[in-house]
């Protein structure tokens, strides 16, 4: 789910094709209006309000939904905090929404923005080649007193919270919300 908390009359959601998917199948005879029942996250990626610590956000695939949702927000609000936000996937093509970081490096006065690609050379300025977790520990060394975010498939979430835990970051400040496969939660 991908809206900021401000819009609250709808939902966007960001659905990766899988080939062979059972709700892939469904989205090209979906029109406006029709009922979809959906589960919600099972994380916990709700940004406290008063937090203004550094702030990473380290997204996989998809799981940029959420992260951009916690963007959007701060960007509405002019949050002044560093943010770190950290997309990657296997291609540039997995980065699918890249015009969404520009508005956050406008409005937000501190944003950096590292794309992280693992299997191919990316066409994408100041890309990281490599996985995500690696990109954390060489974009930031040094996570004490940050909060991160952290969003994608279970095992990203792992690898990045021991990651982080081993550059830093103290366990009650890495929140994560996991992918959870079709009819396993």
């Amino acid at each position: 789910m991908a809206n900021p908390p401000q819009e609250s009359d709808g939902v966007t959601l960001h659905i990766r094709h899988v080939a062979g998917g059972r709700f892939t199948a469904m989205v090209p005879d979906l029109v406006p209006g029709d009922p979809v029942e959906i589960v919600l996250p099972f994380g916990s990626v709700g940004l406290a309000a008063d937090d203004i610590r550094p702030l990473v956000c380290v997204a996989g695939g998809t799981g940029f939904a959420p992260i951009k949702s916690i963007l959007d927000d701060l960007a509405r609000r002019g949050d002044p905090r560093t943010v770190t936000l950290l997309w990657g996937a296997r291609t540039d093509a997995g980065l699918y929404l890249l015009p969404a970081v520009q508005p956050w490096q406008t409005r937000l006065t501190a944003f950096r923005f590292v794309p992280a690609v693992s299997e191919e050379t990316s066409a994408l300025p100041d890309a990281f080649a490599g996985r995500l977790p690696d990109a954390l520990a060489a974009a930031v060394p040094d996570l004490r007193g940050h909060v991160l975010y952290c969003c994608g498939a279970p095992g990203l979430v792992q690898a990045t919270r021991a990651t982080a835990l081993a550059h830093g970051l103290a366990a009650e400040d890495f929140h994560a919300d996991a992918f959870v496969p079709g009819g396993a939660a």
